[in-house]
């Protein structure tokens, strides 16, 4: 798959998580700096992986999602980066990211490649969305063809209903 930062073609790393794969094995750090596992996840759920909490494209994607997302109360939606759990804790703070779970994959590193959104130029993810049902098998994925890109948040909602 071909994906682009600001026009230029970046790899990525590990094998790209595609519809009716199952959910892979990882440990992530939550923003109290504890593990989380993929079993500690268990259930249906949305996981967006993006670049930053930082970057203005990223931040606009989480606020309109987290808006959208008073509507579904009973959906689990994680958000995972590169960032510092205490950069994504501020990002939650500043922006009032209730109905986002922020997860790092800094301190491991084993997400991104397991996920195959692993930029191996840049050492950071891209911007993908997965919907995971709750026998932990992939009902949606979704790999952004340029960084800098919005997801189709309709089709995201859509796809995140059919697993409730």
């Amino acid at each position: 798959m071909q994906v682009t930062f600001g026009g230029n073609e970046v790899h990525l790393f590990g094998t790209q998580l595609k519809v009716g794969d199952t959910f892979p094995d990882f440990t992530l750090t939550d923003d109290r700096l504890n593990d989380v596992e993929a079993k500690d996840i268990r259930g249906a759920k949305v996981v967006l992986t993006f670049p930053s909490v930082d970057m203005s494209i990223t931040s606009l994607e989480l606020l309109t999602l987290n808006d959208r997302l008073e509507e579904y109360p009973e959906l689990k939606f994680y958000g995972i980066s590169m960032d510092l759990p205490f950069a994504q804790k501020r990002w939650v703070k500043e922006n009032a990211g209730d109905y986002i779970i922020m997860l790092s994959d800094h301190k491991y590193r084993v997400f991104g490649e397991a996920s195959g959104t692993f930029i191996e130029e840049l050492g950071i993810l891209t911007v993908a969305a997965f919907v995971v049902n709750k026998d932990n098998i992939v009902t949606y994925a979704h790999f952004e063809f340029e960084i800098g890109k919005e997801p189709d948040y309709d089709t995201l909602l859509a796809e995140a209903k059919k697993v409730l």
